[in-house]
């Protein structure tokens, strides 16, 4: 009996070794997170300033453009709820609205700037893989629904 109990109490002791054991192994893609990095793999390029501040874009004029773009999408929405309205006079609502926030955006960014801007956001892009397509390829207009080609 007292070998039966040794045996017990050593097998345990295996069992609960083995566990903290496995506990403390970490799955790994063989990436260690250099210092400065939250997660391994990430790029460099991420601590990169952004492109509008290189350009000498002041923070309150990007705010000035998100405010901008923000009332347009709730002005477009709001024309897509209005069920008085025919689809035509959507169409041409929108297509206003539209019109009003690039004469704003254009006058808020000099074209210089603007230029710069673009590039500095196109290398980037082209720096970047590709994301993968939508998996639907049916595209929407403004109020969701079917557009054409």
């Amino acid at each position: 009996m007292h070998t039966l109990r040794a045996r017990l109490v050593v097998s345990w002791l295996i069992l609960a070794s083995s566990i903290s054991v496995f506990g403390q192994v970490k799955v790994s893609n063989g990436q260690t997170p250099l210092p400065g990095q939250t997660h391994p793999g990430q790029a460099a390029h991420a601590q990169q300033e952004p492109c509008w501040k290189q350009v000498g874009i002041s923070s309150a004029t990007m705010d000035e453009q998100r405010s901008i773009q923000k009332q347009s999408r709730a002005q477009i929405e709001a024309v897509c709820r209005d069920s008085s309205l025919s689809e035509p006079e959507k169409k041409a609502k929108i297509q206003a609205i539209r019109q009003a926030e690039h004469q704003q955006l254009t006058g808020l960014i000099p074209a210089e700037q603007r230029e710069q801007l673009k590039q500095c956001q196109q290398a980037r892009a082209s720096s970047h893989p590709a994301a993968a397509p939508h998996p639907s390829s049916v595209h929407t207009g403004p109020c969701g629904e079917i557009a054409g080609p």
